[in-house]
């Protein structure tokens, strides 16, 4: 005979609880450390600033795989009784009522009750759903921000903000940067305030840590309007230096891009945090904004609720998404809508052409690589990626073509019967303009100018983080966002750059090898690649081929490759900037007068 249902809800509410605050004590615990491996150029090695972002992001799953097995052995019999689940639903709830997360909790209830029920769709009987967000406004002790107000010089205000920082290295030439930053406030507020100059400067008590980048993170008040104020700081061995400052929304929006990693940033409420930032970034969703400080789970509740009320609300249908038809993964969107969904094929084919590939890319192999990309710093150039599994939706809501698809090539994630779809498993990726459509697109010469040049770079950053784009040829897998930044959002080609081996083309040795086709004259592997082969087969068209490599000529040689492989092999971290270069400050320190 089952227990009392009260007594066992209430201690499975409490147990869920107590894992939730475990989870949230060790998330601050490793946030917390950044700022000492930032002030030690602390960033590699076992206890490394890197391995810290791989804890934390790891965290979460950690957390519910320690709970599930003791869920599993209390409830017994019970599991299933949702009788049990609605009371502990009830109870949890109880439990967060004055908290600030308790949004978070509500998350963290919803995955525990999916991992151990394996739900299908939304339960709303035992899960936390709400179409739109909940107002809870929790008092709160102190702002996230600190407050400087007017001073009849700028320069005041910014030595003020830096020295407030106390952090332990000193900086390399606090007077120049304070000049620097000053000048580029008092010329971007110009035309808005002329003389006036800003009313006042609020900054988020705490900086947020990246790779080796801490970000100070404020907002300039003027004429009743409100302007990001974004300072990036490095610590070099001559001390801590402002890079430059960022006080364009375009940029700062830059810095918390989607194909960017997290921040670690130390602050008491992440609800005040998000607000402040939603003031600075008002068009970014508020999930991205989850996920840019380490919430990637709540992003994705924020997700869900955005798509929800998407579907409801357009009445549109699945589609499949427009774009050459990839062998590995069936892509699927709706046509007003920012983010596409990626399912992974059964087995690699091709649906709508007669065209056969190669690839034996299994599911485990392909869920792998985009393991890969998650656990390596993105550099601003991998499209972010949330997973979802067991989603639900009406099967009036899918394109019959994509219903055939669907039968064709994802029998075994996905299942369809006249009522509804069940998707097992799928990722969601921001809506990106492929390479190629872009290039058959885009008429004007400079804008495609910069996007070869990026391109270039596009390249270089992925070497910064270890990642090799193993199928140069097909520029599908790239893509260009609305900031015009070229990024890769297809994984399933990707190998880490240590394991590749760079090589030049080796010459025919005599005259029965000229006469050989290379296939038969050449061994390789598969993690060999021939640098001399970029030219042709980096898909940039043949035209255009001659731009790209006026600017990025390095990387058609094999120097450029080894030295980079070398590099990652003896653990180095490349921090890749996320603004223009051209925005940043000459560092020219300055020389103290001869004494007199």
């Amino acid at each position: 005979m089952g227990q009392d249902v009260t007594s066992l809800a209430n201690i499975l509410a409490v147990l869920i609880r107590d894992t939730f605050d475990g989870y949230c004590d060790e998330f601050l615990r490793i946030t917390c450390r950044a700022r000492a491996r930032f002030e030690r150029r602390d960033w590699i090695g076992e206890q490394g600033r890197h391995k810290d972002a791989i804890r934390r992001l790891e965290l979460y799953e950690a957390y519910l795989q320690k709970v599930s097995p003791r869920i599993l052995k209390m409830l017994g019999e019970q599991l299933h009784d949702k009788s049990v689940w609605k009371a502990a639903k009830k109870k949890y709830l109880s439990l967060f009522q004055r908290r600030h997360d308790i949004e978070l909790a509500e998350t963290f209830f919803n995955s525990v009750t999916r991992k151990v029920l394996q739900t299908v769709g939304v339960d709303r009987e035992i899960e936390f759903f709400y179409l739109e967000p909940i107002n809870r406004p929790i008092k709160c002790a102190e702002p996230v921000y600190i407050t400087y107000p007017r001073d009849t010089d700028t320069r005041q205000i910014i030595r003020q903000i830096l020295l407030d920082l106390k952090f332990k290295p000193p900086f390399e030439d606090l007077e120049r940067d304070v000049q620097a930053v000053a000048e580029e406030v008092d010329l971007y507020l110009w035309p808005i305030a002329g003389n006036n100059r800003l009313d006042s400067i609020d900054v988020v008590r705490a900086p947020f840590f990246r790779n080796k980048v801490a970000y100070i993170v404020g907002r300039i008040n003027v004429s009743d309007a409100v302007i990001p104020f974004v300072l990036p700081l490095y610590n070099v061995e001559t001390g801590i230096y402002v890079d430059t400052v960022l006080l364009s929304v375009q940029d700062v929006s830059r810095v918390f891009g989607f194909a960017h990693s997290y921040f670690h940033v130390e602050v008491a409420r992440h609800d005040t945090l998000i607000d402040f930032l939603r003031s600075i970034l008002p068009e970014k969703p508020v999930a991205e904004l989850y996920i840019s400080i380490g919430y990637n789970k709540h992003g994705k509740t924020e997700f869900y609720r955005d798509l929800h009320h998407f579907v409801h609300e357009s009445r549109e249908q699945f589609i499949i998404a427009p774009g050459k038809e990839g062998a590995v993964m069936l892509v699927f969107t709706l046509p007003d809508y920012n983010f596409v969904f990626k399912v992974i094929k059964d087995r690699p084919c091709f649906l709508r052409s007669d065209a056969i590939t190669n690839k034996q890319s299994s599911r485990e192999e392909v869920m792998s690589r985009y393991e890969l990309v998650r656990g390596r710093d993105r550099v601003g150039r991998m499209v972010d990626t949330q997973d979802f599994e067991n989603l639900r939706f009406r099967t009036r809501r899918f394109s019959r073509q994509l219903l055939n698809e669907f039968n064709q090539a994802a029998r075994e994630t996905v299942s369809i019967d006249e009522e509804f779809v069940v998707i097992k498993h799928l990722y969601l990726q921001r809506k990106v303009i492929p390479l190629p459509m872009y290039f058959e697109q885009e008429k004007d010469p400079e804008a495609i100018r910069h996007i070869l040049v990026d391109f270039g770079y596009f390249l270089k950053d992925l070497t910064a983080a270890g990642i090799f784009p193993c199928d140069l040829f097909n520029i599908w897998n790239y893509g260009v966002t609305r900031r015009r930044r070229v990024v890769l959002f297809d994984y399933d080609d990707v190998e880490p750059l240590e394991q590749v081996n760079f090589y030049e083309k080796p010459e025919p040795r005599n005259d029965i090898e000229i006469l050989q086709p290379e296939e038969d004259r050449i061994t390789a592997m598969p993690d060999d690649f021939f640098v001399d082969e970029m030219e042709r087969y980096s898909g940039i068209p043949q035209a255009l081929k001659g731009t790209f490599k006026r600017v990025h000529a390095d990387l058609f040689t094999v120097e450029y490759w080894q030295d980079m492989k070398a590099r990652m092999r003896r653990g180095e971290i490349i921090d890749i900037t996320p603004y223009n270069l051209n925005r940043r400050f000459i560092r020219k320190t300055q020389e103290l007068s001869p004494k007199k």
